[in-house]
């Protein structure tokens, strides 16, 4: 069935009272036509860097785009021998405008994430001993993230890349949200249920990939009045970006169905690809946006923008 632990997640549903899904987040009005409508070919943005970034031992991870002061922010995670990290970009000027510093070593991996009304998730890992991560959720809204501070954190410890955290999405429902947490190579999935406000962190069920599914990079959760879907971003052998559109759960009630349903290929263009960092967007008119960048935030770096056509 590819679910593990299906029996113990039907009790935790019903005990939940089958966790009752109204969403306020990413939402488009078709999920698969959204997907299916998306450009292969993207729009394409020089960013100029005035920052000094880490950039040795690892590379940006994941991205998103906020708003904020009426401005559209574009937020890049990543990773370095000593720290993990956040870099901020204004897209008005095209230039870095902020460094956030989430942790230090051991802790030195933020691999890919989400927002989703106002919250930000992250995984930060040791990706050197593979066996310990935290998952972090901050108020983008307030100054909690700049001064990195999570406003909810889950520990995670186990065996080598078991309980790792490289690969984090979000979706703000009406009553909580719904994040979903990938371990290395996001060979296996656990959902959590998280309302941060009262501090509640519940785990709602587990699956294990099948071992055809791609190791993926990033990981982000969206949804129609039908349905929540996961797209899973990662790289091909021919240097094509690929996301993968995975149907999670019905709306009316959270129970894991993960299978997927549709598969497209992407031409990233300057040295940018999805096995580096890449995200979604659902913008304020309700289109679908895949944004992805180049390795590293050198002096001036590249940005790919795919978008409904």
């Amino acid at each position: 069935m590819g679910v593990r632990n299906r029996r113990s997640s039907l009790i935790i549903m019903l005990f939940l009272g089958l966790i009752p899904i109204s969403s306020f987040g990413q939402q488009v009005k078709d999920v698969p036509n959204a997907f299916r409508s998306i450009s292969s070919v993207p729009e394409i943005f020089l960013v100029r860097n005035i920052i000094k970034v880490p950039t040795k031992g690892g590379h940006l991870q994941g991205v998103q785009v906020i708003q904020q002061n009426g401005k559209e922010k574009l937020l890049a995670s990543g990773s370095s021998f000593s720290k993990a990290y956040i870099l901020q970009v204004d897209l008005g000027t095209l230039k870095s405008d902020k460094l956030i510093s989430l942790k230090k070593e051991p802790y030195r991996h933020a691999g890919g994430f989400q927002v989703s009304n106002g919250l930000l998730a992250v995984g930060i890992e040791d990706n050197y001993s593979k066996t310990t991560s935290k998952v972090c959720v901050y108020n983008y809204r307030t100054t909690l993230l700049y001064k990195a501070q999570p406003t909810i954190v889950i520990d995670r410890h186990g065996e080598p890349e078991k309980q790792t955290a490289g690969a984090v999405g979000l979706l703000a429902l009406e009553n909580y949200s719904l994040m979903v947490v990938g371990n290395w190579d996001s060979r296996n999935w656990d959902f959590y249920h998280i309302k941060p406000e009262e501090n509640v962190k519940k785990k709602l069920a587990s699956f294990s990939a099948p071992l055809d599914w791609p190791a993926y990079q990033s990981i982000n959760l969206i949804r129609d009045n039908n349905a929540i879907y996961a797209i899973g971003f990662y790289n091909g052998d021919n240097n094509l970006g690929y996301a993968d559109l995975i149907l999670v759960s019905k709306t009316n009630s959270f129970l894991p169905i993960m299978k997927k349903v549709l598969s497209k290929s992407f031409t990233g263009k300057s040295k940018v690809h999805f096995g580096i960092a890449a995200g979604l967007q659902v913008d304020d008119e309700g289109n679908l946006h895949v944004w992805s960048v180049q390795s590293h935030a050198l002096k001036k770096f590249t940005v790919n923008r795919f978008s409904e056509q």
